[in-house]
């Protein structure tokens, strides 16, 4: 062999030993990695509750991708709804389902890292697959809409019962869930499931007028003898609620728990200030189902009731002056006192430009062997006067 032809075996060699080298830095491929996520998270706090004949959906305003980055085309929400759901759509999944990464999991078993993170997905896929097959979609929220829809941070849509009832005969148990979708098509993955068992709700009652009164006003209602259904329905009891304008919504209702009778008395109504009830029903068999809200009632709530006359007052004549004292008024509302005097058999002139606070005053500008007579009467904050008192009689010498 010639000293040429052996250069070239040995620089032969090296490429492949550094091809081999280059192949083994390389390693073992790993398990091919899926594309950037490009849709936006998952809705993950979806609630529902009934409220009359509307299943209420309710959720937070989707907000972020799936890469945490925020959500800013979102195009449309999609709800979608199955009636009379197989129990393993809406059973919670059970715990310690999904292996923990590395390490074993049971006897001379491996686990990968990564498996459990497949493996949840793999799950989460078939689940949203069996729920498709059953579902359908009977909304798709555009972005005004969403905007109509939106209180806070939460999004609120109401699903109505009543024609399921009607098709059903009685009502069937459902499931809901949303997905939200960018302006390129990109979808969430869907929603956490809820499931709803709804009743039937009562009718509306009839708040009948009402009768404002001194501190209180007191309501009455017809009570509704169906449900929203046209049938035979046992009331458990009604809620009252009552906005001041220009407030637009409801708060909690004015008695704590459902009430048996059908008349209420509102003993924190204000004065001056337009009010608005309205009574719902509850069912007994099911109290958090509320009935249809009765046709508002508006009240002017004003304050035309005077205080009451002070019942004793008393004048004595201490030399140059005359010093009154009466019995004090239990008004929550009392401003004051005038005190009016009359000389001889001459009309009463008020003798204070102000109200009194205290139940006492002190008449300094008297001349002696003269004949006063006193009246007092009190006044409220509204300017109601009281009747007069009785009349104190007063000669100072």
């Amino acid at each position: 062999m010639s000293r040429e032809a052996g250069s070239r075996r040995r620089e032969a060699g090296f490429v492949l030993l550094a091809a081999a080298f280059l192949t083994l830095g390389c390693g073992k491929k790993g398990d091919p990695q899926p594309p950037l996520p490009k849709g936006p998270s998952a809705v993950s706090d979806l609630s529902v509750e009934q409220e009359g004949d509307d299943a209420v959906l309710t959720f937070r305003f989707p907000d972020h991708l799936l890469t945490g980055a925020p959500l800013t085309d979102l195009a449309t929400i999609e709800v979608y709804r199955v009636v009379h759901p197989p129990p393993s759509l809406t059973s919670p999944r059970p715990a310690g389902s999904a292996a923990p990464q590395g390490g074993t999991s049971g006897t001379n078993v491996v686990v990968l890292p990564g498996a459990a993170e497949r493996r949840a997905a793999t799950n989460t896929r078939l689940a949203e697959e069996a729920f498709y097959q059953v579902a359908e979609k009977i909304a798709t929220l555009p972005l005004a809409e969403i905007a109509e829809r939106t209180q806070g941070a939460s999004v609120v849509y109401k699903d109505p019962l009543s024609p399921l009832f009607a098709a059903e005969k009685k009502p069937q148990p459902l499931a809901y869930a949303v997905i939200s979708v960018r302006r390129g098509g990109s979808r969430s993955p869907l929603s956490n499931i809820v499931a709803l068992e709804p009743d039937v709700a009562p009718e509306a009652p009839v708040l009948l007028p009402a009768m404002p009164l001194e501190g209180r006003i007191c309501l009455d209602w017809l009570a509704p003898q169906n449900d929203v259904l046209g049938r035979p329905v046992e009331i458990g009891g009604y809620e009252v609620y009552r906005r001041i304008l220009p407030e637009e919504e409801y708060d909690r209702p004015l008695n704590p728990k459902p009430i048996a009778a059908v008349s209420f008395v509102d003993a924190g109504a204000p004065y001056g200030k337009p009010l608005v009830y309205t009574v719902r029903a509850v069912l007994a068999k099911n109290p958090k189902v509320e009935g249809l809200p009765a046709e508002e009632l508006a009240v002017i709530y004003r304050d035309v009731y005077p205080p009451a006359a002070p019942s004793r007052l008393d004048a004595l004549s201490e030399g140059n002056k005359v010093r009154l004292v009466w019995s004090p008024v239990d008004a929550a509302d009392l401003a004051g006192y005038l005190v009016f005097r009359a000389e001889g058999t001459g009309a009463p002139e008020r003798l204070t430009k102000d109200p009194v606070v205290d139940p006492f005053f002190t008449d300094e500008a008297v001349g002696q062997g003269k004949r006063y007579r006193y009246t007092v009467i009190a006044i409220d904050r509204a300017g109601n006067q009281s009747p007069a008192s009785p009349e104190a009689v007063a000669e100072p010498f």
